[in-house]
């Protein structure tokens, strides 16, 4: 196959278009303006070869600056995050999750006021399980006299850490949802020793996929080594590796207690 030759006309088009845009969408107006079928490769390799440069950020930018500011206008509305999904893909034509609004507005901190009750024949999470009485009831407000910041069985709120907690029992029962939401997938609790953590780093990311089971070793080793990354299946290859780490120094304390 003959190799493609390319003119000065080509050269100074590309030169015009490639600032401010991504290498696909020089490669369309490059096509179009032609009648051309340049692959995004050879557009990319023609850009090298001649110095011509993008000028924008390696990622692109998964939501403009009108969606992140529609994002926090509906925020600011005091909606549940179903309904700043709704009103979000109304308005843009899009098809995002309610976990991706979720995300998005965690990561910008567009907080809403409005706050989750469990529907009428919601079964709690500990329904059938014993309760533990702490004591203190000497001093718990009696049945009626509420404080200011109470909130009902199945509000959720998020620490100073930037968890997402679940109010789950009264007067003022917390538990994290991340471990909430994996023990319910699970059909059993964390077991003792271990933590759940966020694979691609993300707290607000409560997708399956991103809740991982480790111990508290690996966990250790993991924020020792920095192994926590961006992507899931990155980190879990990070445990792969903290579980060697783990082993290989374990071998270090057996061959130095053997001297």
């Amino acid at each position: 196959m003959a190799k493609r030759k390319y003119t000065d006309e080509h050269i100074d088009y590309l030169r015009e278009i490639s600032p401010g845009h991504y290498n696909d969408e020089v490669t369309k107006l490059f096509n179009e303006r032609f009648g051309m079928n340049v692959t995004e490769t050879a557009i990319r390799t023609l850009r090298q070869k001649n110095g011509i440069k993008l000028g924008v950020t390696k990622s692109r930018m998964q939501y403009s600056i009108e969606q992140l500011a529609y994002l926090q206008e509906l925020s600011a509305q005091g909606l549940f995050n179903a309904e700043i999904t709704r009103l979000f893909n109304e308005k843009f034509g899009t098809k995002r999750t309610e976990n991706a609004i979720q995300q998005q507005r965690c990561k910008y901190g567009f907080k809403t006021d409005a706050r989750y009750y469990w529907q009428k024949g919601h079964k709690p999470w500990n329904k059938g399980m014993k309760g533990i009485d702490i004591g203190g009831k000497a001093t718990r407000f009696k049945k009626g006299n509420r404080p200011q910041t109470w909130m009902p069985v199945g509000s959720e709120a998020i620490t100073k850490d930037g968890y997402t907690k679940i109010k789950v029992a009264e007067p003022n029962k917390w538990r994290l949802k991340h471990r909430i939401v994996w023990e319910k997938h699970h059909g059993r609790p964390v077991p003792p020793g271990h933590a759940v953590i966020f694979g691609d780093g993300n707290r607000c990311n409560f997708d399956l996929d991103n809740l991982i089971l480790v111990s508290r070793a690996q966990l250790a080793m993991l924020n020792k080594n920095g192994l926590i990354q961006g992507n899931a299946d990155l980190t879990r290859t990070g445990i792969v590796i903290a579980d060697i780490y783990q082993k290989i120094g374990d071998l270090k304390k057996g061959e130095g207690g053997a001297k």
